[in-house]
């Protein structure tokens, strides 16, 4: 198509200028009369707007103040300014800290063609002006005392000629294991800032990976990485009345894995340095390994017996006085090695202690809420007292979300870590008086059946949360979820730590284009919508679905707490329709063949990793929705196919030892993520709200291909009028039905069969194992082998119950999903053990059949349900684990679906029919 191109001069005068009254946020660059922009007739205003602000971002566009006087530093490819440090630094840590920092100013000038020399005060040419870094003598002379400084507060002050950047650098206190992974490099802050609005300087992509500091950077080429984006700046000025002091809004922000590199330092992003973060302490202070053996009575009493935390977190018993005595020691510990403060809070996943004195403490009854608080305030009354000055952060999570109930005071060195941060979490505490102020822990990058690999969250959500935190004076944060996809989400992350730098005036809409246009240059115009497209894709889940979000969970007509997402691959197939995955790889496509530079080149290699990525969990996740409406062989082939394509896409991350390969001039990989190997991005491990291990994305396809086609079953449950026992001759002409091999896994060796059969009070559930004799005797196979039986027996109920029993009378156990009501709680949707049920097991080895007996006898009282009418189901499985050779242990299960990979599985339930109902199986 033809059309007349029109042409637009946007002039830039006086109405365009702004007045210093310090340091602005835009870059400072040559002065432009008007910008040109050329744009095709048929194009939106909206092109023309991304077109303008790309531009603006590109080329560093701003302009200096007509009024004010000015300094400047460089100009006309030349300065004589020197870069200073002081003689001396309080560790050679900090020296080094201190001298990549400087290393850091110097490129960024050389980068517009101005050389610069690095120096000590010492050796300084007092006949040039400079730029002093850091605690120097002349800093001091002009009274800027930065061992006042809290946190990374800096200062930006010109003074004649010379310009003057400092903050604070600090040792980290601790020794040995508890030696802090930073320092603090204060004036890194201050140089970042500086460089960013007055050379045009761009953070856009970590420069080190995961627990490096900048000391890390002295082997990274900084002017070629492509963490940074060095914008043409010609002209080199900074007002000349230039005084300014800043603290940042956060004293640190904390992520695992921790960074600390000039990108996490230039958005905000501080590393703690002498706070450490606890979050769950108690077991800290009391570990299991070391106080368990001597002293059971420091740990919590439940079900008649001291706790034994193997594989869960340990609870304690707290109206032990030496309890309390190692809480408060573990506390002080911390701050007599140095650290400004402490957290403090119980286990994740609390359990009471059921003793008659825990039960008496502090006289609130069953409360245990309360008991808490008035626990930590009086441990804290005691910090106070020892160590004035000091802080403890007091995590308030589940059973403390809500404040106290008897107090509304805190002690003057109490702050309160909320973990909750959204308004309704933080209006409860608007009356109390919290002197320390509080921290937030925030769960954008916690996935709610999202992978860890998948873009989360949009720059609307992060644009209203920093208002938000900003608002409610959030002094620090404890990010749970690392956020590691900068292909997909760098807009995000960069927005994310910008608005902290004015949460009043910066907009998302600006720094995500601020963003595209120094990450790509003339391929921002692509990039925007590609990025646009896709955050649209996911703003429902950013803002409603995700962890902790308002639509998370609700609560039905039945007054009960559940999520509105339960299903990943419902998630998955929603959100990335094949539509918007076109549209993405159209727009990456066009970007990719207008890159400009190495720099722009290697970014969108990462954007392409990451999509190519995200495509490839796409097309499993639809092509298995596919196979479920329709399992017949060719949808299930079709499904392989996909997966053993993602599985090759994955291995080529990796190299023959498993380490991942670099590509690009990055200093580190960034994807897959530092320590992430081939079986975590295949989604082989479950995580928290995370459960992918059973999907089909972990199939083993080959012997999928050879396997038969999977089905739900259904099993009838005859009636009798009095009790069962193993001898009872109504199991002869009971229907019986097998387990089988879970999709995929080797066939059986071993059959195992079960019967069912109720009268007016019971359930009987019988088993017939194969078993050969040699494992029926006492030892490692008694204790592996074991039956589990399932059952869901209120329709359209989240509850579910598993039954256990191995081979001894008392190698038997229960469980129950559904009874815990809060999300956050690690045992919500799980089976919960403490739930206890009245039930009975019945067993025979007989070594001269090879067969193990079980039966299983369970009133209908201990389900909570009356005894089933005739015609009606309840939805049940049984699964074995049998030992099939010396090195193997089995798996089967009576009832499966195409997908199964778990024993738990739900989803795999077959039907268990009354009297009267049909017991027929699926054809296969």
């Amino acid at each position: 198509m033809n059309a007349t191109l029109r042409t637009w001069a946007i002039p830039i005068g006086p109405a365009m200028k702004r007045t210093h009254s310090g340091p602005s946020d835009g870059s400072m660059s040559f002065p432009l009369s008007e910008l040109v922009v050329v744009v095709r007739p048929s194009l939106r205003r909206a092109w023309l707007c991304i077109a303008l602000i790309a531009l603006i971002a590109v080329f560093g566009v701003s302009v200096s103040a007509a009024a004010a006087a000015e300094l400047v530093l460089a100009a006309e490819g030349k300065s004589d300014y020197q870069i200073v440090l002081p003689d001396a630094a309080p560790t050679p840590a900090l020296a080094d800290g201190l001298q990549q920092t400087a290393r850091l100013l110097q490129t960024a000038f050389q980068a517009n063609s101005f050389t610069l020399p690095i120096v000590s005060e010492a050796k300084r040419d007092a006949t040039k002006p400079a730029i002093f870094l850091g605690n120097t003598a002349f800093a001091r002379k002009l009274g800027v005392d930065v061992a006042k400084f809290r946190g990374w507060t800096y200062v930006l002050r010109v003074t004649g000629r010379d310009l003057v950047i400092a903050g604070r650098e600090q040792a980290a206190p601790g020794t040995g294991a508890r030696k802090s992974e930073w320092d603090r490099i204060g004036t890194a802050k201050g140089v970042t800032d500086f460089l960013r609005q007055y050379l045009g300087v761009r953070f856009l992509y970590p420069d080190l990976g995961p627990r490096q500091p900048v000391n890390g950077l002295a082997k990274v080429d900084l002017l070629a990485s492509p963490a940074f984006e060095f914008l043409p700046t010609v002209k080199v000025v900074v007002p000349a009345d230039l005084n300014v002091q800043k603290t940042p809004v956060f004293d640190s922000w904390t992520g695992y894995p921790p960074r600390g590199s000039f990108y996490d330092i230039a958005n905000n992003r501080f590393p703690r340095v002498d706070d450490p973060f606890g979050g769950h302490t108690w077991e800290r202070a009391v570990p299991p390994e070391k106080y368990l053996p001597a002293h059971p009575e420091y740990f919590a009493l439940i079900g008649g017996q001291r706790m034994n935390p193997k594989g869960v977190n340990a609870q304690y018993c707290i109206s032990n006085p030496e309890v309390q005595e190692l809480f408060y020691q573990d506390l002080i510990s911390w701050l007599d090695a140095g650290y400004q403060s402490v957290d403090l809070g119980q286990p994740d996943g609390f359990r009471a202690c059921q003793c008659e004195a825990c039960a008496k403490l502090f006289d609130t009854g069953s409360d245990w809420s309360e008991k808490l608080w008035i626990l930590h305030r009086k441990l804290a009354e005691r910090v106070l007292a020892s160590h004035p000055g000091k802080t403890v952060s007091m995590t308030s999570y589940i059973l403390t979300a809500a404040p106290p109930k008897s107090f509304k005071q805190f002690p003057a060195n109490v702050q309160i870590m909320l973990t909750g941060t959204n308004e309704e979490d933080l209006a409860p505490w608007r009356d109390y008086g919290v002197p320390q102020g509080f921290t937030g822990y925030i769960y954008n990058w916690c996935p709610n059946l999202s992978t860890r690999y998948t873009p989360m969250r949009t720059p609307g959500f992060v644009e209203t949360q920093a208002k938000r935190l900003v608002d409610n004076r959030i002094q620090a944060i404890y990010q749970d979820g690392p956020g590691t996809l900068h292909g997909l989400e760098g807009p995000v992350y960069y927005t994310m730590g910008r608005m902290y730098d004015d949460p009043k005036t910066n907009q998302a809409r600006v720094l995500v284009y601020e963003f595209c246009g120094a990450a790509f240059g003339k391929a921002a115009p692509p990039m925007i919508q590609f990025y646009d497209q896709l955050y649209h894709a996911i703003e429902l889940y950013s803002r409603q679905l995700g962890t902790r979000d308002p639509a998370w969970t609700y609560t039905d007509i039945y007054g009960r707490r559940r999520k509105h997402l339960t299903d990943p691959m419902q998630f998955l197939g929603f959100f990335y329709t094949p539509t918007l995955l076109a549209s993405l790889e159209t727009q990456l496509a066009q970007a990719e063949k207008l890159a400009p530079t190495a720099k722009v080149k290697t970014r969108l290699a990462l954007v392409r990793r990451e999509f190519d990525y995200l495509r490839g969990i796409a097309r499993v996740v639809h092509l298995n929705h596919a196979y479920q409406i329709q399992p017949d062989r060719v949808a299930r082939d079709r499904l392989l196919d996909a997966i053993d394509a993602r599985n090759a896409e994955i291995s080529t991350y990796f190299d023959e030892r498993g380490r991942t390969k670099p590509f690009g001039n990055w200093a580190f990989v960034p994807f897959p993520p530092t320590g992430h190997n081939a079986a975590h991005l295949r989604l082989s491990h479950d995580g928290y709200q995370e459960p992918y291990a059973s999907t089909p994305f972990n199939w083993d396809t080959k012997a999928m291909r050879l396997a038969p086609l999977a089905g739900a079953k259904r099993l009838p449950a005859s009636t009798v009028s009095n009790g069962l026992t193993l001898d009872s001759p109504h199991w002869q002409k009971a229907a019986s039905s097998e387990l089988v091999a879970l999709p995929g896994a080797a066939p059986l060796t071993r059959k195992t069969s079960i019967r069912a059969a109720t009268d007016e009070t019971h359930l009987y559930l019988l088993a017939e194992c194969e078993l050969p004799a040699a494992l029926m005797k006492p030892g490692a196979g008694t204790n592996q082998e074991s039956l589990a039986f399932y059952l869901a027996p209120i329709a359209g109920r989240d509850v579910a119950y598993r039954f256990t029993v191995g081979l001894k009378p008392e190698a038997k156990a229960d469980a129950a999903a559904g009874f815990i009501t809060d999300a956050m709680d690690p045992r919500h949707g799980q089976f919960d053990p403490d739930w206890n049920g009245d039930w009975k097991y019945e067993l025979r080895l007989e070594p001269e059949k090879q067969r193990w007996l079980a039966l299983v006898k369970i009133p209908f009282k201990t389900l909570g349900v009356e005894a089933p009418k005739a015609d009606t189901f309840w939805r049940m499985n049984v699964a074995r684990v049998h030992i099939a050779a010396p090195d193997r242990i089995g798996r089967s299960l009576w009832s499966t679906t195409p997908g199964t990979k778990s024993l738990d599985d739900r989803n795999d339930f077959g039907e268990l029919a009354f009297a009267g109902a049909a017991a027929v199986n699926p054809p296969r």
